[in-house]
């Protein structure tokens, strides 16, 4: 990729040359440059040290590209501005300074990162063109980048005018058929049933290969996300009916929604009345709220979503329970009767006695409150049982099943059906 951007700006600049042998203006060049996932970046990092990354970047590019960045807002992940340097021959120089900063790792308090950078420089070859002009440009430039990147790009555009619009009609970087699923059960610890399949979606990309969806929604835009979120509920909705008409049962499918895909307008009137075509009671779709509520999606729509499958008869699953994005205050007002413990409560739980003492805390919680309980990313035997000893209700993870495909899930219920009694019930008379 790089050598490709180098090229088309070494022939923008020979071209600049050939043009006329009279004295030509210096170009302007603009930069819009956008840190993705920053909500992500945000909650691991924190806001101070995430402020420390975005600082850096300007350093760099002020000391490197001699950047005059404009004014960011406190809570904004975009960095924008105008190079200095309007010599035809840095031009490529620039670009590939652009690419070594948007690619190499940065160190903060002990933690070394690289995170997603999406960056384009914007040539104007009049010089005459409005700076705020060239920077909206980059930013509209900004959203063709392609979300399935994982190490983000970064583009040289020239710009044509005012009147220069954008293609529309840019093909999809995927569709939502694109989308496989994969299940992973949950066993009850007391009966050793299977109490729920937690649908799984990935994207099989012919560029990108294999990737998690949790990984890819936070780039994709609002329409897109809904999109994908609304096709991967129909499908784990309808192996439900596939999976009983070969004699299988399973109590309800458990679907992982953000934040920001409980925000999407009408996703509770759309999932519900898929339930309905399908003639599934809502009883059986679990939701399991990943991120703080109304954080990102916005309070109202998120909340209303919500209000409308708990009223429904959904179960509502808080997940992340014990840590400062499962506010305790959701529990009754969404009518939340599951808590789910992640990998952070339950890794190497057998052992170690720190984790043993935080886990026993949080259970005790959890059953004051009347909820039910589910460990997630249990990877051993070992965690299992501990587990299962100390009183959780339902375990999940490769110490139970792998993500296994809609085949593979149909011989693990198959294989964990309930044992028929061999002999009739026989009453006693009185």
């Amino acid at each position: 990729m790089t050598n490709r951007i180098l090229g088309r700006a070494a022939r923008v600049v020979r071209g600049m040359r050939k043009r006329t042998p009279m004295v030509f203006p210096a170009p302007q060049l603009a930069l819009a440059l956008r840190v993705e996932e920053v909500a992500t970046l945000r909650r691991s990092l924190g806001p101070r040290l995430l402020g420390q990354l975005l600082g850096h970047l300007v350093a760099r590019l002020r000391a490197e590209l001699r950047l005059l960045p404009f004014p960011r807002p406190p809570e904004g992940a975009e960095i924008c501005g105008i190079l200095s340097d309007r010599r035809h021959a840095a031009i490529p120089a620039l670009v590939a300074g652009l690419e070594v900063i948007c690619r190499e790792r940065v160190e903060l308090g002990g933690i070394a990162i690289r995170p997603i950078i999406n960056a384009v420089i914007v040539c104007d070859e009049t010089g005459e063109a409005d700076h705020h002009a060239l920077i909206e440009f980059g930013r509209q430039m900004l959203a063709t980048c392609s979300p399935l990147n994982e190490h983000g790009q970064v583009r040289f555009v020239e710009y044509a005018g005012a009147s220069q619009k954008i293609d529309p009609t840019i093909d999809p970087w995927f569709a939502p058929d694109d989308i496989e699923l994969r299940y992973q059960p949950q066993l009850c610890c007391e009966t050793g049933r299977v109490i729920a399949m937690k649908a799984v979606g990935q994207l099989h990309h012919q560029q990108a290969g294999m990737m998690d969806l949790d990984e890819l929604l936070p780039r994709l835009d609002a329409q897109m996300r809904a999109d994908v979120t609304s096709t991967m509920v129909k499908r784990a909705l309808a192996q439900m009916p596939a999976w009983e008409r070969l004699g299988v049962d399973l109590p309800r499918v458990s679907i992982t929604l953000g934040d920001s895909d409980l925000g999407a307008e009408r996703l509770a009137e759309t999932i519900l009345w898929e339930l309905d075509r399908l003639d599934i009671s809502p009883s059986r779709l679990e939701i399991e709220l990943r991120d703080g509520i109304g954080m990102h999606g916005g309070m109202i729509p998120v909340t209303e979503n919500l209000l409308r499958f708990a009223h429904a008869g959904c179960v509502l699953t808080l997940g992340g329970f014990g840590t400062a994005n499962a506010a305790l205050e959701n529990l009754r007002r969404f009518e939340i009767r599951r808590v789910r413990f992640g990998r952070e409560f339950t890794a190497g739980c057998d052992h170690r006695t720190d984790q043993q003492r935080m886990i026993l805390a949080v259970l005790a919680l959890a059953e004051h409150l009347g909820l039910e309980t589910l460990a997630d990313g249990v990877a051993t035997t070992d965690e299992r049982a501990f587990l299962a000893q100390i009183g959780l209700a339902a375990v999940q993870g490769d110490a139970v099943a792998p993500l296994l495909t809609a085949e593979g899930a149909q011989q693990f219920l198959m294989q964990h059906r309930p044992l028929q009694p061999l002999l009739p019930v026989v009453r006693r008379q009185a």
